[in-house]
């Protein structure tokens, strides 16, 4: 009965209703967008970073301190791998390859039209333990690791020849001659918040080759495969001594795909808190507005509330009404946003980078604390309709 009466007001008196479930929209519209964009941006980097390969792990050269998971300032400084070193690390138990890799830099060249991927210079093995999927042509192999071959990305392809399959043409980079034998194939890397950084947006040209060109060009990665039956964290502690009886502790660190995760979730954290900042000054305007409005309309209501206890109406009663129609205002005002986030939800998905991902999870938090906040901010105002004399409601009326 009591929800029965509280619809019936909210109808009643919509446009106050309207106006006191606007702070819950705000609110909710901030927690559903903002939480979904995080949640999309964090799908889209587990994406990047799976893209490694399985049971990949990475030889980086600086220090990073997993502890307080924070990058070494130097890391973008001179690197002192070696050649050798990927030998080295072959021989460590549950290493099943070592794939070299530089980022050579520059850009590409095809007649007037310039496109700047991101160059890598890599051993061909790279390809074993990272799958590209190849839109035509193929990758280059071990016997062609000192010639001036390339592999292009999606993108890289799309800005130089179009719709042009570019197989078989010759390309300038960073000022040398190089022919395409291989095109990938990504639409997800062009569609990715993180495309431009995404190992399918390169363009993958021999390391042999590229040292070849520039005998100083040095080693910036080495990327490791265990071996199916090997854990990878277990591979950690060998890895860095093997590469400690050449190098300083401070000069190099193997990271793991859940390390990597842990130092892009560090920071994705930060903004997680910013996050939580925002959303609890907009649920605070919220309930303020659901609080001012309900004492308004307790006060306007006097006389309602004096008939209705003379009608044998309890305190129960009025207490019940007065709350629910507060629950029902954050209720509204979570529904109003949920429709609203979802229409800029597919905007954001259809015309930018941005992939908003919106979960059960998500809505079911937003209603949540809708609900809460409603019923957080209509307690003092119904318990003050619910203490109101009847006879002393009618006579003021």
């Amino acid at each position: 009965m009591s929800l029965q009466l509280a619809f019936r007001s909210l109808v009643e008196s919509w446009p106050r209703t309207v106006l006191s479930a606007l702070g819950i929209m705000v609110a909710s519209i901030a927690i559903l967008l903002l939480v979904s964009i995080g949640l999309g941006v964090e799908k889209d980097i587990r994406g990047q970073v799976d893209e490694l390969g399985a049971n990949v792990l990475v030889a980086v050269p600086g220090r990073v301190d997993l502890q307080s998971m924070s990058f070494n300032p130097n890391m973008g400084g001179q690197s002192w791998f070696r050649e050798e070193d990927a030998a080295r690390l072959e021989t460590v138990p549950g290493v099943r390859e070592v794939a070299t890799l530089c980022f050579a830099g520059g850009g590409i060249r095809a007649g007037e039209k310039e496109a700047y991927p991101m160059m890598i210079a890599t051993t061909s093995n790279w390809f074993d333990m990272h799958q590209v999927s190849l839109e035509s042509g193929r990758l280059f192999t071990d016997a062609e690791e000192d010639k001036q071959v390339a592999v292009l990305g999606s993108v890289a392809r799309f800005e130089l020849f179009g719709e042009e399959d570019p197989v078989g043409r010759t390309v300038q980079i960073n000022g040398a001659d190089f022919r395409i034998i291989g095109v990938m194939s990504s639409q997800a890397a062009e569609s990715s918040l993180f495309s431009m950084q995404s190992f399918q947006n390169v363009a993958y040209i021999p390391y042999a080759a590229q040292r070849r060109l520039s005998p100083d060009m040095q080693i910036d990665r080495f990327m490791i495969q265990a071996s199916p039956e090997a854990e990878p964290k277990s591979l950690v502690t060998g890895l860095e001594s093997r590469l400690g009886e050449r190098l300083d502790r401070q000069q190099f660190s193997v990271l793991t795909q859940e390390d990597l995760l842990g130092l892009i979730y560090k920071v994705m954290g930060i903004l997680g808190t910013l996050v939580v900042g925002l959303t609890s000054i907009a649920l605070l305007v919220g309930a303020l507005g659901i609080l001012t409005v309900m004492v308004m309309s307790v006060n306007e209501r006097r006389k309602e509330i004096g008939v209705m206890k003379a009608l044998g109406a309890t305190q129960s009663d009025v207490f019940r009404q007065f709350l629910w129609e507060s629950i029902i205002i954050g209720l509204i005002g979570v529904t109003a946003g949920l429709g609203f986030s979802l229409v800029v939800n597919w905007g954001l998905a259809t015309f930018t980078a941005i992939k908003p991902l919106m979960t059960p999870g998500t809505v079911a938090l937003a209603f949540g604390i809708g609900l809460g906040v409603g019923a957080a901010a209509g307690l003092i105002p119904a318990m003050r309709a619910a203490r109101q004399d009847p006879v002393v409601s009618l006579r003021n009326e």
